[in-house]
């Protein structure tokens, strides 16, 4: 390569990764600002999760007194605890802070972004993984999964880990760390969510006989490899099923927890559910869920124009696969479509589905997205027709992010608000009280309109567990000092606080001889 050639080789690679570096800049404060108004509030199941880290982090045990557990019981539904964990360093000191609740969020959606370029880099070349990104930051899903402290959603990002490291150990032929390494991490991942212990098995189950069949041996030795530690590190979890299951009390393992849970869901799995779950999956990725923080109906998590793209990138990657597979050289974009299928398979039997509970499959359908447009960029037949294509595709989603972007930054929290629930840092409310004389504050307070306003009050005020013990009070209160609901009739001997209280609520308090004091959205009617 003479010196000119080398110049041009290089200008053309700066102007490459410049593209790259500034995608991911620009997904990087698509995910931090406003972090901590938008979604405006919190998720009363981020709260939970919130309350629960801080708890571990300044006393080792969650609101339940369990010592460290490896699954949290939450409301009683149950919660995987990785997010929990996660989330400690940036909740140990910070308190009720939605942006430090939503950090381990945002580090995973950018794992899944940055891992996910280079995977796909790998896999086909670098116009692939630069379309990858632009997808990354004009898909809304991308961006509303990022900025909200839901533990589930770091199931996608340990998926797309696991692809990773998967594909590093197809190209390492005999050598046993790399498996070693998958299976560290795929155990690691089974406390992500707890779909994750259904879907990964069944995956690595089926993927065997599939690399077989591509041509592709995997040795006895790093089955073993891989398949140990991923069974060692799991054991707490089959432990929760045995206690759950058996109706036990709580298991010790040293200084973990094995949890009994108030309400333990064995399965989430039926067939019955494939028919109500079609017309839910479409919802869930172009139109809208039942969650509103998950996807709007006017642009839905992939936008109505990716269904197309979708099909049409499935039909082109199931072509090559059966090619590949055909002539014993299995491309690894085979797996990652078979990843998908097992993925869109579960969601049709899930119990309850929505854009947060599919989310691990939002890697591979980007992928299939990306599939089309770059065949429009590559195309060696009738080149000018495609590339404008290409463009006309790549200008299309642009002009769908930017009628997005504008919305979620400039008109989500006006239309939504207030949104189902959310509810917001109730800290100033609780100080106004404690800074009232002797008489007002020594009567009980009732708090109404916040679902599960304990866990708001718990975290707000950096209460210890020891100090509110939720096996005996649960989301009531002591009813000394505070009761977590306001039924009617009203008392005139104590005080109230209303999250956003209605127009009756506010006539009625105001007839009785209550004097309002707004805090915020709160307001404390004192008699």
């Amino acid at each position: 390569m003479d010196y000119s050639t080398r110049v041009k080789f290089e200008k053309k690679d700066i102007a490459y990764w410049s593209m790259v570096a500034g995608l991911v800049l620009f997904i990087l404060f698509l995910h931090l600002y406003r972090l901590d108004e938008l979604p405006k509030g919190m998720e009363v199941d981020e709260v939970g999760m919130a309350y629960d880290s801080w708890c571990i982090g300044n006393y080792g045990v969650d609101r339940y007194l369990n010592s460290f557990p490896v699954y949290l019981n939450n409301y009683g539904g149950g919660q995987s605890t990785m997010y929990c964990y996660l989330a400690v360093p940036f909740l140990k000191n910070a308190g009720f802070s939605a942006a430090m609740a939503r950090m381990p969020g945002v580090l995973f959606s950018m794992l899944t972004c940055i891992v996910g370029f280079d995977l796909i880099r790998k896999v086909r070349g670098k116009l692939a993984a630069l379309i990858y990104l632009f997808l990354f930051a004009a898909l809304p899903y991308f961006t509303q999964s990022g900025r909200i402290a839901l533990d589930c959603n770091l199931m996608l990002g340990c998926t797309v880990v696991i692809l990773y490291i998967l594909e590093f150990c197809l190209r390492q032929g005999e050598r046993l760390w790399p498996y070693v390494l998958l299976g560290v991490f795929t155990g690691i991942s089974l406390y992500s969510y707890a779909l994750s212990n259904m879907i990964y098995p069944v995956f690595f189950l089926l993927l065997y006989p599939l690399l077989l069949v591509g041509g592709k041996r995997i040795s006895w030795k790093q089955i073993l490899v891989f398949f140990i530690p991923a069974f060692v590190i799991a054991i707490p979890l089959i432990l929760v099923q045995v206690v759950n299951i058996a109706k036990t009390q709580n298991m010790m393992i040293g200084p973990l927890t094995i949890p009994r849970i108030d309400f333990y869901r064995l399965t989430e799995i039926s067939i019955h559910e494939v028919r109500p779950n079609i017309g839910w999956i479409f919802r869930s990725l172009f139109t809208a869920d039942n969650q509103e923080f998950d996807s709007f109906p006017q642009f839905g998590a992939l936008y109505m124009i990716s269904l197309p793209m979708i099909i049409a990138g499935f039909v082109i990657t199931f072509r090559r696969s059966v090619k590949s597979i055909r002539e014993k050289r299995i491309s690894f974009e085979t797996i990652i479509l078979f990843y998908t299928i097992i993925m869109m398979a579960f969601a049709l039997v899930l119990l309850g589905v929505t854009t947060y509970r599919i989310n691990a499959v939002f890697f591979g359908l980007t992928y299939l997205i990306m599939v089309p447009i770059e065949a429009c960029f590559t195309a060696e037949k009738n080149k000018k027709a495609f590339m404008a294509a290409g463009i006309v595709l790549v200008a299309a989603y642009t002009l769908y992010a930017g009628a997005f972007l504008s919305y979620y930054f400039t008109r989500y929290e006006k239309d939504y608000y207030p949104q189902r629930l959310f509810a917001e840092n109730p800290k100033e409310v609780y100080e106004f009280l404690e800074g009232q004389s002797e008489e007002i504050k020594s009567r009980l307070t009732y708090v109404g309109g916040v679902n599960e306003a304990y866990a708001y009050f718990l975290l707000a005020m950096k209460i210890s567990p020891y100090d509110y013990d939720v096996k005996e009070l649960g989301n009531n209160g002591d009813g000394k000092k505070y009761l977590f609901y306001a039924p009617e009739p009203y008392d005139t001997g104590a005080n109230y606080c209303f999250y956003l209280p209605d127009a009756d609520t506010d006539k009625a308090m105001t007839e009785l001889g209550f004097i309002a004091h707004d805090l915020g959205p709160y307001r404390v009617y004192i008699y």
